[in-house]
Formats: C-alpha cells, structure tokens, sequence
C-alpha cells in the first residue's frame, strides 16, 4: 500500500507541468524511471523491515537488560561500550558503500538503457551502427563490473570485521563473569545465564553492525529518491512564480 501512494504521487508530479523535461535535464538525476519504480519499492520493503527490526530490538532490550544488570551492571556497561565501538569501526570501514551504491545502480540502469536502446533499432540498424552500439554495451559493462569490484572490496573488508566482532560475543561475557563465579558469589547456572542473556541484548544493540549492507544500500535509496523529491519542489516552485508573474 505504501509503494502504490508513494510511487503513484511520484508520478503525477514527474507528468505534471514540465517537470519531466526539467528532471530529464538534469545531469544529477539519472535514470528518473529507475527512481521511481525500482527504487521506490526497495525504499518501502525495506523501511518495514527495519521497523520490524527495531521493534524486536526493543523488546529484546526489555527483556535481557535487567537480567544482565542483575548479574553485574558491567555486563550490561559492557555490551553497550561493545556494540557502539562495533557500529563506529563498521562505519569507518563500509562508509563508501554508499557512494558505490549509487554508482552501482546507475551503471546498471547504463547498461539497461543501452541494451533497450539496440533492441528498440533493431533491423533498422547497418553493420557499422551495430558494431558500435556493441562497443558501447562492452563499455557500460566494464564500467558495472569495475565498480561491481570496488564495492566487493569495501563488503569484504567489513565482513571479515563483523566475524571478529561476532566471535568476541560469545567470549566477553565468561570473563567479566568468571571472577564472580570463582569467588563464589554466583552460581555456575548464572555463567550460562550470562552468556544468552549478553548475546541476546548485544544482537539488540549491534543493528548497524549486523544490517551495515541493507542500511547502506536504503541510504543509497534516500538519496536518489530526495534528490527527485527536491527537484519536483523546485520545479514546482519555479512554476508558481511564473504563474504568480503571469
């Protein structure tokens, strides 16, 4: 429902006026079709499933917290100071994947465009016309593909952080409590207890770590999609002062 009001509103101001010579014109705005049907529908299925998401961190938060407090507040000091350090150095390490995110989309809708383009000529085309529409398709497809590199790269290198990030969840919490049990203030029962119960609440907190991918490629997709936004407002605005000075 939310992707027929979003997309549907998207085009009635894309045809309205002349915004769609305008957005057309616009270097900046590449591929308004794409925008606004592939975009759009990655937009809305991906912002419920981030509410889904925060709505069981929430839960889970409720749930665990007290637990982890009860046993010692530093398990629960300790999860918090983890997951901040893990979302900052996951940053730190994936921030380009944006920018190669767009780079991406807009290479491939390139190439799209380009295979659309020769099938549309079709028998229409000569020998020589044909050889250099296939250039041109190999070219758009190095271009995709080099950028398809560069983005493995950056994925990569923030993957190998995430294991090691994941592997220390099962660790930290035995031995922040392990001196606790071996002087006997608790019991072996609450070391278990400890580990689920740290696990669980860092999964909570560690959102950005764990969907770093997803959170790139919908950041990606606000992007392009404000872009065109404030590009219709602006063709609306210019519209009404003609029409104002008309």
């Amino acid at each position: 429902m939310a992707r027929l009001v979003l997309t549907q509103h998207l085009i009635d101001r894309y045809l309205s006026g002349r915004t769609f010579e305008r957005v057309s014109a616009k270097k900046d705005i590449d591929n308004p079709d794409q925008r606004i049907a592939e975009d759009v529908r990655t937009f809305t299925s991906t912002l419920l499933s981030f509410v889904v998401m925060l709505t069981n961190a929430a839960l889970t938060t409720v749930a665990f917290a007290g637990v982890l407090w009860s046993i010692t507040p530093l398990l629960l000091v300790a999860a918090v100071l983890y997951a901040a350090l893990g979302s900052v150095f996951t940053i730190l390490l994936g921030y380009r994947l944006v920018a190669l995110n767009n780079l991406q989309l807009t290479k491939e809708a390139d190439l799209r465009y380009e295979l659309i383009h020769v099938r549309e000529r079709g028998a229409l085309v000569n020998v020589r016309a044909t050889s250099q529409s296939a250039r041109r398709v190999r070219g758009r497809l190095r271009r995709v593909i080099r950028n398809s590199r560069a983005t493995i790269g950056v994925a990569r290198n923030v993957g190998f952080f995430i294991s090691g990030y994941n592997y220390l969840v099962q660790i930290l919490p035995i031995l922040i409590v392990t001196p606790l049990y071996l002087r006997g203030t608790i019991q072996f029962g609450v070391v278990t207890q400890s580990a689920m119960a740290f696990s669980q609440l860092l999964g909570a907190f560690s959102l950005i770590v764990a969907q770093f991918q997803s959170i790139s490629a919908f950041a990606t997709v606000i992007r392009r999609l404000g872009l065109l936004w404030e590009e219709m407002d602006a063709t609306d605005k210019d519209f009404g002062i003609v029409m104002g000075a008309a």
